[in-house]
């Protein structure tokens, strides 16, 4: 974490400053419906995981943490929201997509996902609060890409 000591300047109060924030703009595309509501919800990431693509469907292993979903074996709960790797021990706090209707050409699908038919069919049947709803934009859609 770090430190920041403000600067005693209060002659300077008003006068226009510049950070050195970055602020990552938010993927144009993926929401592509009101309902279901957009959910986010922070979960434990299994240890010894490499899930390197963001928008990856992620699954429960037996212990409840989460691992990459792979089509007929381990049902998809929910999409990363970024690529990351975990330690020897779980790794709290990892922002999954739980609910929402997403374009699901922008979803980074294992290989086991190989049709269309199981990208469509991916999160049907998934535990509540999963409530996710994927679909192809097309022209003259309500929600539709440039």
């Amino acid at each position: 974490m770090a430190t920041f000591t403000p600067n005693n300047d209060p002659w300077k109060a008003g006068f226009p400053g510049q950070s050195s924030d970055q602020v990552n703009p938010v993927a144009q595309g993926l929401i592509v419906g009101e309902t279901p509501a957009v959910v986010m919800e922070d979960m434990t990431l299994a240890a010894s995981q490499t899930i390197a693509a963001m928008y990856t469907p992620v699954g429960l292993d037996g212990s409840g943490n989460l691992v990459p979903a792979v089509s007929g074996t381990t049902q998809a709960i929910g999409i990363l929201m970024r690529p990351i790797t975990s330690g020897a021990s779980p790794i709290q706090g990892v922002e999954v997509l739980r609910q929402g209707c997403l374009n699901m050409d922008l979803i980074a699908w294992p290989a086991s996902y190989d049709t269309d038919e199981k990208k469509l069919e991916a999160f049907r049947g998934a535990p509540t609060p999963t409530a996710i709803v994927v679909r192809r934009v097309r022209a003259g859609a309500i929600v539709a890409q440039p």
